[in-house]
């Protein structure tokens, strides 16, 4: 049990702070606040390490592509989790808390990873491939219910995009 509870809070602390802590309650990426002071140093180091090129870097560069530019940070797609809701319960994001909605998805994440480890944990199998195979084996059917669940839950709250034709044909 201990080690359930410990699994799922690691889990759910690193699901917050690189995935729900980027966004506001719209769904919108929060604005960078300045660089942290590492990184202010890592780029100080980097500049005063490669500030000049040499006649060979210039030489080697010659005549190769461009490496391409860095993602910014508005081309960041929203999670695969969401996306999942989005399409098979047909989730309104304009009517959701997109904070609250990364935070159950966040919390659901951790509890299934949590429980497989819990799970395979708990069989005594010597043989480390067979506690893999048992794992794998495992994690797609409690995906499909915990999300199944989920979607559900936002269903009944009435958070999904009303569908004129399904309207008209229950009437």
């Amino acid at each position: 049990m201990i080690e359930f509870v410990v699994t799922f809070l690691i889990i759910y602390i690193f699901y917050y702070f690189f995935m729900i802590n980027k966004y506001d309650k719209n769904g919108k990426l929060k604005k960078r606040k300045g660089h942290i002071w590492w990184q202010k140093i890592k780029e100080g180091f980097h500049h005063f390490l490669f500030s000049s090129t040499s006649e060979k870097e210039k030489v080697l560069t010659r005549g190769r592509k461009p490496r391409k530019p860095k993602r910014s940070e508005e081309d960041i797609k929203i999670p695969t989790e969401v996306e999942i809701l989005i399409l098979k319960y047909h989730l309104d994001l304009a009517k959701i808390n997109y904070k609250d909605l990364l935070k159950t998805v966040g919390f659901v994440c951790s509890f299934d990873i949590a429980f497989i480890i819990a799970i395979v944990s708990s069989l005594k199998v010597d043989n480390v491939y067979i506690s893999l195979l048992i794992g794998g084996v495992l994690v797609i059917p409690i995906i499909l219910i915990s999300y199944s669940i989920v979607g559900n839950y936002y269903k009944k709250k009435g958070l999904v995009v009303r569908d004129e034709k399904r309207n008209v044909t229950n009437k």
